[in-house]
């Protein structure tokens, strides 16, 4: 390792930086550890340069590895966070799609009885609306049947009645018109005895 002692303490400052900076070290850090490294490049001879070297890639590749190691299990606890998240979520979201499928089924099952419940009502209300209808129209064909025979019973008495009467003055008529149909012939038979008397006589008288 290096003899010089500022070499050897550039060297460990160089070293303390690079293991703080090394996970987050920005592009101008780096190009300030490669200034540094270049400032005393000229001081170190070139074994210590290669030791130094290899000791920074095996604490490197070490860091490196360690640094694989926690990205993996934090992608790992990241991954496994997400697939309980996901199943947590699915199974809320089966929990919640049962509840509203048996909240729709009872509202359905609800809404099928009251339904079945105002048809049995409507019928019902229909079917007693029915029979009074067929009642009210029983009386009223009865109604004015017994009105209509009433009506023609009546019809049929003035009928009677006016038959009799015209029959009663027919026969009045008939009387009367032969009452004096027979006094005309009375009246013509005597006045043709008249005529034949008087012509007797006529004839009689004429003869003396």
């Amino acid at each position: 390792m290096a003899k010089d002692p500022l070499l050897r303490d550039a060297v460990r400052a160089i070293k303390a930086k690079i293991e703080a900076a090394a996970a987050v070290a920005t592009p101008e850090e780096l190009a300030y550890l490669g200034t540094a490294i270049d400032r005393i490049g000229g001081r170190a001879t070139l074994l210590e340069v290669e030791d130094l070297g290899d000791v920074k890639m095996d604490e490197i590749t070490a860091l490196a590895a360690q640094r694989q190691a926690d990205t993996i299990a934090a992608i790992d606890s990241s991954a496994g966070a997400a697939v309980a998240h996901v199943n947590a979520t699915q199974t809320a979201a089966t929990n919640a799609i049962n509840a509203t499928r048996t909240a729709a089924q009872a509202a359905i099952t609800q809404t099928q009885t009251t339904a079945q419940s105002v048809i049995a009502q409507t019928q019902t209300t229909a079917q007693s609306v029915i029979a009074q209808t067929e009642n009210s129209a029983t009386t009223q064909v009865n109604t004015a049947a017994q009105t209509a025979i009433q009506q023609a019973a009546i019809a049929r008495d003035q009928a009677i009645a006016a038959a009799q009467t015209a029959a009663q003055t027919a026969a009045t008529q008939a009387a009367a018109a032969r009452d004096e149909a027979i006094a005309t012939a009375q009246a013509a038979t005597h006045s043709v005895t008249q005529q034949l008397v008087l012509g007797r006589k006529t004839f009689f008288l004429a003869q003396l």
